[in-house]
């Protein structure tokens, strides 16, 4: 009984030491024999040389998103919103307008005129051609809330298959609002090269600023809208023509200067200047009074008489100015007819425009376009035919006052020069305010009230330091490293099994 729990606490004992795994077939003699204990054991004599492999394969995982990241390192953007600010016919703008009413051109930011002088005189550290600025840049438009949800709408009724509804939307004419934005890419260069030329993100922020304060001074020179009207008041010439043809452009002139002042806006009247300390207003006001003291006075002085160097000749060129002006108002007339008889006999004057608004459908008769433009043409019409009317009025009452006139339509010697020289003396009064308004514009023009057209945000962009930008990354790449770390650690205790198992099955071919 002694020798056999001997024999089998042996066996249990060997049970406990040994797990065998067969990885051939029982049959097999290769039978490869794994000795769990041995091979821990193995693995926990060798822990301070695989726990510094481990560690290397960790920091080494942390390290390649970082090494990847500066290899292939992504293109830094910096991006500007620009908001006009301007009046267009005394109103604020509220969208993609220009200064003088028409769509504003955003093309012209990549306008070789633009760009050259933003990199006019700038010191970059690399070398950029006007080309390559180009096609780093992107202009974007920012469209109003409305024709935002009406494009949404569109989009969703074609994914919807809704033919009917969708030619509908496509109707709708997008708007937007009155700002756009700039962005700038980095790494400029041809398209087919490799290298690039890589600016700093202070360099890349300042060009883009250039950029745009070029292209607010391309706007500042092409919308001049201050700028004055021709010097009208040169080309009279009291010493060859007739007194009456000198103050009929005389008047002429300072009317439509007068005109010029009053349109602009009550900021740009307003303004006073830091040389002279006028306003335009005062300006005016000087006008006003030399119009009313030196043009009117002597108008009428002259044309009330009818004085004339030469009536006859006088009189035929008002003769032949009248019947011009009643050809012109004959054709206006039968322009008039024309029209008012397509605008009776027109029929189809309305049309149904429908449109969405907080989620509900609406739909309202608008006139059409076509309608719309025969109105306007008609209104313009009946403005031109009041002001030829007056011409003609005024052309009979002079031909009216130098056929009556028969003694007082000669010049006396004493008096001929006397009206020569107040002609003179208006002409060079209404000549001189011109002067002054002009050199009152041309301080306007340099002020900032009238070279800034908008208001642009400071150039910036997501600028993530690589830490921040590879933090999962490197997080996985971590984790991979200590996988790969303890498989390794695993694998070599794993191998001296192998190792093990072939010296024996030598020792058993040796043997036999």
């Amino acid at each position: 009984m002694d020798t056999n729990d001997r024999q089998l606490n042996a066996l249990q004992d060997n049970k406990n030491q040994q797990i065998n795994l067969v990885l051939n077939t029982p049959e097999s003699s290769d039978e490869v024999e794994i000795d769990l204990f041995r091979m821990f054991d193995t693995v926990k004599k060798s822990r301070r040389i695989y726990a510094w492999l481990l560690l290397l394969c960790i920091v080494a995982g942390i390290c390649a998103p970082l090494l990847l990241y500066q290899i292939s390192k992504p293109v830094q953007t910096v991006s500007s919103v620009v908001t006009l600010d301007y009046q267009v016919n005394g109103q604020p703008v509220t969208n993609i307008t220009a200064p003088d009413g028409n769509p504003l051109d955003l093309t012209q930011i990549l306008s070789s005129y633009v760009l050259s002088n933003a990199l006019n005189g700038m010191k970059l550290s690399g070398p950029v051609t006007i080309s390559s600025l180009r096609s780093n840049i992107k202009i974007e438009r920012v469209l109003t809330d409305s024709s935002r949800r009406a494009q949404e709408l569109a989009a969703q009724m074609k994914a919807e298959k809704n033919n009917e509804a969708f030619a509908q939307a496509q109707n709708v004419t997008l708007t937007y609002q009155n700002r756009f934005i700039v962005s700038l890419s980095n790494g400029f260069g041809k398209e087919e090269s490799r290298t690039k030329v890589m600016l700093t993100d202070s360099e890349l922020s300042v060009l883009l600023n250039r950029v745009i304060g070029a292209y607010n001074d391309y706007l500042a020179e092409t919308y001049a809208d201050m700028k004055l009207p021709a010097d009208e008041f040169s080309v009279i010439e009291p010493d060859r023509l007739e007194v009456l043809d000198c103050l009929d452009q005389l008047r002429l002139a300072a009317d439509n200067l007068y005109a010029y002042c009053s349109s602009k806006p009550r900021d740009i009247r307003t303004y006073r200047s830091w040389k002279t300390g006028h306003t335009l207003s005062d300006l005016m006001q000087s006008l006003e009074t030399c119009i009313e003291v030196d043009i009117d006075y002597l108008y009428s002085y002259i044309y009330l008489n009818g004085l004339t160097r030469d009536k006859d000749t006088l009189l035929l060129n008002y003769q032949y100015r009248l019947r011009n002006t009643e050809i012109n108002l004959e054709t206006l007339n039968k322009n008039i007819e024309t029209i008012d008889a397509i605008l009776k006999n027109y029929k189809n004057d309305e049309i149904v425009v429908s449109w969405q608004e907080n989620d509900a459908s609406k739909t309202t008769s608008t006139p059409t376009e076509y309608f719309n433009q025969l109105v306007m043409q008609q209104v313009d019409h009946y403005k031109q035919a009041v002001l030829i009317k007056n011409r003609i009025d005024d052309l009979n009452h002079k031909i009216e006052k130098l056929s009556d006139t028969q003694e007082r339509s000669l010049y006396a010697e004493a008096s001929q020069e006397e009206i020569t020289q107040n002609l003179k003396k208006a002409i060079e009064n209404c000549r001189e305010i011109y002067k002054q308004i002009k050199a009152h514009m041309e301080d306007l023009q340099e002020s900032s009230q009238y070279r800034n057209y908008f208001n642009s945000t400071n150039a910036s962009g997501k600028t993530e330091n690589f830490l921040t930008a590879n933090i999962k990354k490197m997080v996985i790449g971590g984790v991979a490293g200590g996988v790969v770390g303890c498989g390794i650690w695993l694998l070599s205790a794993l191998v001296n099994e192998f190792r093990h198992h072939s010296d024996k099955k030598n020792r058993k071919e040796a043997v036999a």
